[in-house]
């Protein structure tokens, strides 16, 4: 029985020239300058979801870069609001925090009924993508940064029950 083994070689035409695309891929991507691994930028919020009436409350808001090239926490603005984000109460304003900052707040849970919210919102400057939010978009400073839009904002909120 004969074999024909020109099924596998490289004159076959659906492999034809994939040894020249792969080259050429490589070579696109080193040229690229792109970096050989993903870039993490994280911001969390750690707080309940509810809370018991007049109980203490603990949020506690984590951000982190591993981007390198001294991209580091450039802005953490962080509030919080008792009376469902019609006044707000600053946790942070603080800048150039480094590449993790962490910053918490505790505070009375209010009367049954009401909500808690908690934001942030984080730049990520110096670095070589230049002043970008958590998921690496570049930062709209007129618009997306002054209405707390998201991103790069996170809120997280606390329902009041009661006990």
């Amino acid at each position: 029985m004969a074999v024909n083994s020109s099924r596998c070689s490289a004159s076959h035409p659906r492999r034809a020239g994939f040894g020249q695309g792969l080259a050429l891929a490589v070579l696109c991507f080193v040229l690229t300058g792109l970096p050989a691994y993903a870039v993490s930028r994280n911001v969390r919020i750690q707080a309940p979801t509810s809370a018991v009436a007049g109980s203490k409350v603990t949020a506690k808001i984590i951000a982190s870069t591993d981007a390198g090239g001294g991209e580091q926490i450039g802005f953490f603005h962080a509030d919080y609001s008792v009376d469902g984000g019609r006044t707000w109460i600053p946790i942070s304003g603080s800048t150039r925090e480094g590449p993790t900052a962490a910053h918490s707040v505790t505070f009375t849970a209010g009367e049954a009924g009401s909500v808690v919210i908690v934001r942030v919102r984080i730049a990520f400057r110096e670095g070589k993508a230049g002043d970008v939010d958590y998921s690496g978009k570049k930062i709209d400073w007129e618009n997306s940064w002054a209405k707390w839009q998201e991103p790069p904002a996170k809120t997280a909120r606390i329902t009041i029950v009661a006990p």
